[in-house]
Order: C-alpha cells, then sequence, then structure tokens
C-alpha cells in the first residue's frame, strides 16, 4: 500500500476557530460540578476541583460507535485530579463524518459534525471561563483520527492535540510547528493498524514540520491508562492528584 493510501490531505477541513475565538466575557463558571448538557446533547463535565479563574479543557472525540457514556465517564476521575472541564461532543451517526465522507471519497469536510462541535463548543464558551491556553483536543480510534484531522486545521484553537490508536488522517495544508500532537498506538492493535501510525501516519507528519510525541506501547485497541496519565501531564502540564486505575474505553 502506497503511503497516499494511508496519508489523504484536504485542503478545506472546516474551521472551528474563527467563530468561536470570541465568547462573551463571563464573570464566574455557570456550569454546576458534574455533568451538564449542551447543545446537541454534548456533555460538559466540571469538576470540584476546578480552580475559580479559567479552566483548561480537554474535548474528547469517541470511537466508533463509542457514545456516552462510557469513554466520559472513564474521563472523569483525570478531571478531578487536574482539575480541567471536558467536553463530550458525539458524533451525529455511528462515526465521525470526517472518516466516512473521506472513505466514500467524498468531501472530508461537508458533514454536519465539525459545525455540530462548533455550536457545542460555543455553548460551553458563553457558559464557562476556559484558559485558551490550555485546550486540548483528544481522541481514541475513530475519534483519534478525527481529532488529529480537525485538530492540525485548528491549532489556534486546540493547543495540543492527543491521538490514541488513530487509523488515518486528513491533513490540512499547512501545519503550525508550534502545534504539540502526541500519538500513542498499540504494538499488537487487532482493528487499526499499528504499522500504519508508527510508518505512515508519523513519520508523515514529522516530515511536513509537525511536533510529534509518539508512543508505541505492548497492547491491543485499548487505552493505556498510563500512557493517557503520560498524554494528559505533556498536553496540559498539569500536577495530577494520586488515584486507582481507570477503566479503558472500549
Amino acid at each position: 500500500m502506497t503511503m497516499s493510501a494511508f496519508i489523504r490531505i484536504a485542503i478545506t477541513l472546516c474551521s472551528l476557530a474563527a467563530s468561536a475565538a470570541a465568547p462573551p466575557p463571563q464573570a464566574a463558571s455557570q456550569l454546576k460540578f458534574g455533568e451538564n448538557l449542551l447543545a446537541n446533547g454534548a456533555v460538559a463535565y466540571r469538576p470540584s476541583s476546578a480552580p475559580k479563574g479559567p479552566v483548561p479543557l480537554v474535548v474528547l472525540l469517541h470511537g466508533a460507535m463509542g457514545y456516552p457514556p462510557h469513554f466520559l465517564r472513564s474521563m472523569e476521575p483525570e478531571a478531578d485530579r487536574r482539575g480541567f472541564i471536558i467536553l463530550y461532543p458525539h458524533s451525529q451517526g455511528r462515526t465521525w463524518d470526517v472518516i466516512e465522507n473521506s472513505e466514500r471519497g467524498g468531501d472530508p469536510s461537508s458533514g454536519p459534525d465539525s459545525e455540530r462541535l462548533h455550536r457545542s463548543l460555543a455553548d460551553l464558551l458563553s457558559k464557562a471561563a476556559i484558559d485558551r491556553s490550555h485546550v486540548v483536543l483528544l481522541g481514541f480510534s475513530d475519534g483519534a483520527s478525527y481529532a488529529l484531522s480537525l485538530g492540525l486545521a485548528n491549532p489556534q484553537l486546540f493547543g495540543a492535540v492527543v491521538a490514541l490508536s488513530p487509523g488515518s488522517i486528513l491533513a490540512p495544508g499547512h501545519i503550525d510547528p508550534r502545534q504539540q500532537l502526541s500519538i500513542a498506538h498499540g504494538r499488537s492493535d487487532r482493528i487499526l493498524s499499528f504499522a500504519n501510525t508508527s510508518n505512515a501516519i508519523v513519520p508523515e507528519l514529522r516530515r511536513r514540520g509537525a511536533s510529534v510525541t509518539f508512543r508505541p506501547i505492548a497492547g491491543d485497541h485499548e487505552v493505556d491508562p498510563k500512557v493517557l496519565d503520560e498524554a494528559l501531564d505533556f498536553a496540559l502540564g498539569l500536577q495530577a492528584q494520586p488515584h486507582a486505575p481507570t477503566s479503558n474505553p472500549k
């Protein structure tokens, strides 16, 4: 299989940054502690450990068929430890439309999921003071592929992208080398190819000037708690409190 079969480049992935860059100022968060329902059925989780001022944000993208609440619930203890807000949108279909559209050879930016995510994000930004220097896009499986594709197209919004077991990427024409990318993949992954990530996605991103940290792991198609800890430390630079290991999202 050729490199182009692994890495498909799209110049016009829909941008979220321009329309979400200047929300109205908020004196205090309107989000209650715990889970909050937002536009388009997205869920925001605010931990009791969140600081009073602007709070870091992790936007969490599920894998195929990975609808709420299992991935979200597995991440909530991490938010409690580090004091960040989670935004958990979900795709309109079985997975993110950028994945399905590209597989059919269509325009990868034509689906509604990016607009749905924008509206959910705008709703959150109208209700909570977010630390714009610590906004992270984190995805698993198909969500990792979407996180890389959408995150690279929006470096002004997402300072860091964490991709756990991605399958493909639709990169924009220009990559901002200041954006931090953390990619991890299991060597024994039976769902999405480890070789695809290690031999194609990561080298191609580095060739194009992206700042990439790659962590091969020994596992299958799963989220390793230690790797997740490392990735969040890398993306947020926040001190975490000790906790019992979390369950792995499927």
